[in-house]
């Protein structure tokens, strides 16, 4: 049963994928030091045992889950907060720490942790920059590497390498290795501790929200801010199905609108003076601005968009960016996706900078229907729409291998001569990138062509385009305005 609750990560998988993955690990440990962890893949080669590195869980994907079975590392018990330098403003870390745990411990120091996952509470350090993800506060301040200053990894040969001098500020490092691990999807090494930089501790930091009568409403929302002067810590637009579904589990949440999220943090005069600005251009836009207490509110519940879990089986959530821009582009294009498949489907976004937006729909999935699999064709539409409108889906794991070739085209090669010289025995989190391994260790069986796993999301999207009835679970009333 242990080994069970480790053959899924966030993500809700079908049953039949037991036949096609061995997805619970033969073995879990669940080390302490990076000289445990070492031993461990040393052992992994030496058993010829494949080795899963795993954080939080909190993946979407199928990441950190194995396909053929072997050793899965939980490194949630490498959880130690090493040092805080105050006067060089850093802090090491072991990579089980959860990103929330972190960002609260300095700021009680008086400093502030920049950008952290938009599941905070669970994303451990070392699993969040393993999948080189955005979130609260990339709009502002990039994304974590911007902020990595060194890392300790145990490759897959056991050896323990640093990827850079700890003792050198990060704004005058001439080269460092933290590029090759950062995004690599625990592929090539497992990463144990970080050093990061922070800054210091905000002085203010003032959650606004603002309300449209649908998400339609909101299309032209992050094309003004990303076009003013505007510099927001965080802007997302909520989708009236997602606060409908909300609404489901929790009756005192707010009404279905299209809701608008923006946080302004930094000097309490500039704070204030942004405010009003973003009061002006919302206005413009047709938005009303909504009180200040249901502002912290949404701001407080920040970690938590996913009570609808609760209402069915399983709960699917998948993620790509885009152009500003496209962003209208992509809303209508999203609702067409969804109405084929006769699915009901909320869509939440936030502006990951200047250029670009996230967009996160998700929706239920009843995972014991015998048809409820077939809405996982949603996600393979979805990414496809996103690099029709010039954007790219995100994460790489056992069901979107078929996107690695397109989001990273020339790149594929460079991947392919890392992991042959790092690991050429291909252990370290094998079969998930450029080729999907299946659970038979057999000739012609035991790999299956990423495009065949595209074709056979393109086949389920087909015959759920038969199903007579569309989904839906809540019913979607407007009343934000």
């Amino acid at each position: 049963m242990e080994r069970l609750i480790y053959s899924h990560d966030f993500a809700s998988l079908p049953k039949l994928a037991l036949l096609q993955w061995k997805m619970i690990p033969d073995f879990v440990a669940l080390p302490k030091t990076v000289e445990e962890v070492s031993r461990l893949v040393q052992f992994a080669y030496e058993a010829g045992l494949p080795i899963i590195p795993r954080g939080g869980g909190t993946g979407l994907v199928g990441g950190a889950v194995p396909n053929r079975g072997g050793i899965l590392l939980d490194l949630r018990r490498m959880d130690r907060v090493e040092s805080v330098d105050p006067e060089r403003r850093t802090v090491r870390v072991q990579a089980g720490r959860a990103w929330k745990e972190l960002a609260d411990l300095v700021a009680s120091r008086g400093m502030f942790l920049p950008v952290v996952p938009l599941g905070a509470p669970a994303s451990t350090i070392g699993g969040w920059i393993a999948n080189g993800g955005v979130g609260i506060g990339s709009y502002k301040y990039g994304d974590a590497r911007d902020y990595l200053v060194e890392m300790e990894v145990v490759l897959p040969s056991g050896e323990i390498v640093h990827t850079a001098d700890r003792t050198v500020d990060l704004a005058v490092a001439y080269a460092n290795l933290n590029p090759a691990f950062f995004g690599s999807e625990g592929t090539i090494g497992v990463i144990t501790s970080v050093s990061l930089q922070l800054l210091p501790k905000p002085e203010s930091l003032t959650p606004l929200s603002y309300s449209f009568k649908d998400l339609w409403a909101a299309r032209d929302v992050p094309g003004a801010i990303a076009g003013s002067d505007l510099e927001p810590y965080h802007a997302a637009v909520m989708d009236p199905t997602h606060l409908a579904l909300v609404k489901a589990v929790r009756p005192d949440s707010p009404e279905p609108q299209g809701l608008v999220n923006v946080v302004f943090e930094g000097p309490r005069d500039e704070v204030t003076a942004s405010e009003k600005e973003m009061d002006a251009l919302v206005s413009g836009l047709g938005g009303k601005k909504l009180a200040e207490t249901l502002a912290r509110s949404q701001w407080e519940g920040r970690f938590d968009l996913y009570p609808a879990r609760r209402i069915s089986g399983g709960l699917v959530i998948t993620q790509a960016e885009f152009p500003v821009a496209r962003f209208p582009d992509m809303l209508r294009r999203t609702s067409r996706i969804g109405k084929k498949l006769r699915m009901q489907v909320a869509v939440n976004s936030f502006l990951v900078d200047g250029n670009s937006v996230a967009v996160e729909p998700y929706f239920l999935m009843e995972e014991q229907a015998p048809l409820g699999p077939l809405t996982l064709a949603f996600v393979k539409k979805f990414g496809d729409a996103a690099f029709a409108l010039g954007g790219h889906p995100r994460g790489l794991g056992l069901f979107t291998a078929f996107n690695f070739r397109k989001m990273h085209r020339g790149a594929t090669g460079i991947y392919e001569a890392v992991k042959s010289q790092l690991d050429p025995y291909r252990k370290m989190n094998p079969g998930k990138m450029t080729e999907v391994w299946t659970r038979y260790d057999l000739p012609i069986v035991n790999v299956i062509p990423p495009e065949i796993m595209g074709f056979g999301l393109d086949v389920a999207a087909a015959v759920r385009r038969l199903k007579p009835t569309s989904d839906r679970y809540v019913t979607i009333e407007t009343g934000g305005r």
